[in-house]
């Protein structure tokens, strides 16, 4: 039984958790004006349509906040209900648009590559007993497990590898050993066989910050964030 929870916990303790604030807003060109001309110079201005395109996705599609992935990052999880529940994970390397993190849950150690995509935030690659700290970002993907998702609204779904994923909740408030997180967008995963499902909760700028699973005979396990690091 012990072995079982540990290959589910393989497949969904990858929480990240990705570090960034949306760019700021482009800034508007002054108008020109000529005081040597004989008559007024018509203006077109086209600053407000540049200052629109160039605008930034409202804060509310920003997904980036929600995983906070910079080399040196660290967040430590306390376990409930089962010994491979607490767990440590760091982010190794980043490059571009895609992240190396490494998942020590004192039974082994599993590699992870997190990538950004323009509305989602997707687990392509996993390793496991990955104890040598070697750069696989390169690596082609071998899993496409799509961790969040736009729009960040109560009710949005999607499927991914025969999982549903659905956003339960987006004022969701978590108290964990690390303290109280108000406002945190819960992600509930119900697994294919039905019988089990998973909670993530998490808040923008920290990452995740507590995770529950629900076996099939109604036990829970959950994850805590008991302290973190973040550059």
């Amino acid at each position: 039984m012990k072995g079982y929870y540990k290959n589910i916990l393989y497949m969904i303790l990858v929480i990240a958790c990705v570090i960034c604030v949306a760019a700021g807003l482009a800034s508007c060109a002054s108008k020109a004006n000529n005081p040597a001309a004989n008559k007024p110079i018509p203006q077109t201005n086209p600053a407000p349509e540049n200052t629109a395109s160039q605008a930034p996705a409202p804060d509310e599609e920003s997904l980036i906040g929600f995983y906070p992935m910079k080399a040196g990052n660290v967040w430590e999880y306390e376990g409930e209900g089962m010994e491979y529940a607490s767990y440590v994970q760091e982010v190794l390397f980043d490059s571009g648009n895609k992240h190396q993190l490494a998942i020590d849950n004192g039974g082994t150690v599993t590699a992870n590559v997190i990538e950004e995509r323009k509305d989602s935030i997707v687990n392509t690659y996993r390793s496991e007993e990955a104890y040598d700290k070697i750069n696989i970002l390169g690596e082609p993907g071998n899993i496409n497990i799509i961790l969040l998702q736009t729009p960040l609204e109560k009710g949005n779904f999607w499927i991914s590898e025969e999982n549903h994923y659905e956003i339960a909740d987006t004022e969701a408030d978590v108290t964990v050993p690390a303290g109280e997180f108000k406002g945190c967008i819960a992600v509930k995963v119900t697994f294919k066989d039905q019988t089990s499902n998973m909670m993530y909760y998490y808040k923008k700028g920290i990452g995740m910050v507590q995770s529950e699973f629900r076996t099939d005979t109604g036990d829970l396990i959950a994850s805590k964030l008991k302290r973190y690091m973040l550059k």
